[in-house]
């Protein structure tokens, strides 16, 4: 383990109780290349759980591009720069979005994760502790790729859902995901989302490559989330920044979305211990 991890946890010892447990289910969307629509799906994911009466915080942890807030013509005052130096605290920069799920807010060119001191480091854990008390779910988008700051959150979220296209590249950087995480964490769960699919069956064989190429090398089996296909209503609710979850609710992308969030809240295990977990990993980090 790090110096700055074992500062960290010292810190965190003398400046808080014991965590209490807390109902909440931690769980990282993530993509091995850009361009893949991975926010948009974050954002309908959230705004279908929050239809089904879960209350969700979203995490935008893209800390290099952060578009979340621009994606859901949201004018956040404070960011978490402003947490992170100090400045706020995590409260104070929740936004209200579409059917009351809130967002935390990042502000593009922030220091990745890897690289924040322990000081600010310890706002952030501890920050997030608190507000997830009062929400079911703790969505973090991420930013694309293999960086550590983006594996670091892999590693702590309870699961993660893997977002691609049927497009050759976003199969290839999509199995280096899946690669990098197991190799740490070979009990991870892992989600394949396909999006943008143009038909059921090219979409069953993109899950279908990704799947036999985690079997073979891995020795391994992804969980199938489903797919959001292709779909025009998705541009216009880009295109005037709304979720198209919000704007256009019998679209298919839209259905595509509920379907999705009912087969997580059903999936995905409730565990007592799930934020604290999150909690105490982000703080540890990958050894």
């Amino acid at each position: 383990m790090s110096d700055q991890a074992s500062r960290l946890r010292d810190l965190a010892q003398g400046q808080r109780a014991e965590p209490t447990l807390f109902n909440c289910r931690v769980v990282a969307i993530t993509s091995g290349k850009g361009g893949v629509g991975k926010t948009n799906v974050v954002a309908g994911l959230a705004v279908s759980l929050a239809r089904l009466g879960q209350r969700v915080i979203v995490l935008d942890a893209d800390f290099g591009l952060a578009n979340l807030d621009i994606l859901l013509g949201l004018s956040p005052e404070f960011t978490l720069e402003h947490v992170l130096r100090g400045e706020r605290v995590l409260e104070d920069i929740l936004v209200e979005g579409p059917e009351g799920i809130r967002i935390l807010p990042a502000s593009s060119g922030i220091q990745e994760l890897t690289r924040l001191d322990t000081t600010s480091e310890l706002r952030l854990v501890q920050g997030l502790q608190r507000v997830s008390a009062t929400a079911d779910w703790l969505l973090i988008d991420t930013a694309a790729g293999i960086h550590d700051s983006v594996v670091k959150l892999l590693m702590a979220a309870q699961e993660v859902i893997l977002v691609t296209t049927p497009e050759p590249t976003s199969l290839v950087d999509a199995y280096a995901m899946v690669k990098v995480v197991h190799l740490r964490d070979p009990r991870k769960p892992f989600w394949i989302l396909v999006n943008n699919g143009q038909s059921p069956e090219e979409a069953e064989e993109t899950i279908g490559q990704l799947q036999a190429a985690a079997e073979r090398f891995l020795g391994r089996s992804l969980q199938v989330l489903g797919m959001i296909p292709s779909d025009p209503f998705m541009l216009q609710a880009v295109r005037q920044q709304r979720c198209v979850a919000q704007l256009f609710p019998r679209s298919p992308s839209t259905r595509a979305f509920q379907q999705m969030a009912r087969l997580l809240l059903d999936r995905v295990p409730l565990k007592k211990e799930g934020f604290t977990a999150f909690w105490n990993n982000l703080g540890a980090g990958p050894e």
